[in-house]
């Protein structure tokens, strides 16, 4: 029977797919640590080792904490670490981390607020129907008789609101942790250090709150245990994927990495992987420029959709994913124009003639990208679309439906 924790859980309810790497298949991740976790480590482990002098009465300097920390990171510090911002550096984080370990330092100094009687502490959690956790709480304080605090450490950018502690899985499994340590324990005290900002977010837990948290965690690993069997762990795509370490064994972003030879190039004759990655990047810069493009840049960027959207049938992705910007498909209507030799050809220009539109689609030849783009638009009567379809095919077909910036905070679509 596994031992389930916080952070395996919340693995499988982020993305199933992950779940399976880490967890079932045991695989070692190819990317590197991101740049947030490895700092977060860093300040953790800063703490414990403030903490466990202070527990002997040996409560050092700032200046000491500091170059514990920077030694810290200098020792564990490997070059595969990923850091996901482009605005920002390796030293922007260190120098963070820096800061909080000063805020913290100066807020709580001599430390003396409590008894520490945990650090890093390894917890084990009965659950029903055999189910079993662990968890480490970062410290464990005892305030008086009866009355104990838990404290974690947060590095994140950004402070939850009260409703989002109140609810949190992580700080009730603490708190069913120690009950059951500890069942003489009156009361519980919940602490989130938000380092970044200085700043305490404080919580607690009824008998009830706890009685539904462990109802809803032993309801989430029975559907990991069936996910297990049925060795069902589809993909999920979210922002998240950004700082996943198996981004690069990942289907939906694979191509990505094709090109620096960190996974297998996916067989297809049409277009490599690589390829696809680039050629989202160099589609989004064709559209942009495409009012004032000639009727031969129209043609390519239709090849070069063509060849993409048959590289997402082969690959069965819905998604590719480019270095700045995600194509996403989807199966809709597409407008077929008749062969040079094909007497509807002909009949479809008189047709435009007939209505004076055949200027405005044609410079030496007639562009079917602009008759096409007219033909999805509101630009053209229902009289006239049905005069110009009357010599066209209509079919099913793959067409993109987006590129969406992968980094604006808006998801900006082009």
């Amino acid at each position: 029977m596994p031992l389930y924790s916080h952070s395996r859980l919340g693995t499988y309810e982020n993305c199933p797919f992950q779940y399976k790497l880490r967890y079932v298949d045991k695989i070692k991740p190819i990317l590197g640590n991101s740049i947030e976790s490895f700092m977060g480590s860093m300040v953790h482990d800063s703490l414990e080792w403030l903490y466990k002098l202070a527990q002997d009465s040996n409560i050092v300097s700032k200046d000491s904490l500091i170059r514990k920390y920077e030694d810290l990171w200098s020792e564990n510090w490997k070059d595969n670490i990923r850091v996901i911002k482009k605005e920002l550096t390796a030293d922007n984080f260190k120098e963070t981390g820096k800061t909080c370990l000063e805020m913290y330092y100066d807020r709580y100094h001599p430390f003396d607020q409590a008894i520490t009687i945990g650090l890093e502490e390894r917890m084990i959690i009965e659950l029903p129907e055999d189910k079993k956790m662990q968890g480490y709480i970062d410290r464990l304080d005892k305030i008086g008789d009866g009355h104990l605090s838990v404290h974690d450490y947060k590095t994140s950018n950004r402070v939850p609101p009260q409703a989002k502690a109140d609810q949190d899985r992580q700080l009730g499994l603490y708190a069913l942790a120690v009950h059951q340590k500890y069942p003489d324990i009156k009361k519980i005290d919940l602490v989130w250090h938000y380092v970044r900002f200085d700043e305490e977010v404080r919580s607690s837990r009824t008998q009830q709150q706890l009685d539904t948290m462990v109802e809803n965690t032993v309801n989430l690993i029975k559907d990991v245990e069936n996910a297990t069997d049925l060795k069902n762990f589809p993909t999920k795509t979210s922002i998240l994927c950004n700082w996943c370490e198996f981004k690069a064994q990942c289907p939906e972003y694979s191509h990505q990495y094709a090109s620096e030879n960190v996974v297998p190039v996916l067989d297809t004759t049409t277009m490599t992987a690589a390829q696809a990655a680039e050629t989202v990047d160099k589609l989004v810069e064709l559209k942009e420029k495409k009012k004032t493009l000639s009727a031969d840049m129209d043609a390519m960027i239709e090849t070069l959709e063509s060849k993409l959207i048959t590289y997402s049938k082969e690959s069965g992705h819905s998604s590719v994913f480019g270095k700045d910007y995600k194509a996403s498909f989807k199966e809709a209507e597409a407008f077929k124009a008749p062969g040079q030799k094909d007497l509807r050809r002909y009949n479809l220009e008189s047709a435009l003639e007939e209505m004076d539109l055949l200027d405005s689609f044609q410079q030496t030849s007639l562009s079917w990208s602009r008759l096409k783009s007219k033909l999805k638009s509101d630009d053209l009567t229902p009289e006239q679309k049905a005069k110009i379809l009357e010599n066209m095919d209509v079919e099913k077909a793959t067409t993109p439906v987006s590129y969406t910036h992968l980094t604006l905070p808006t998801n900006r679509e082009v």
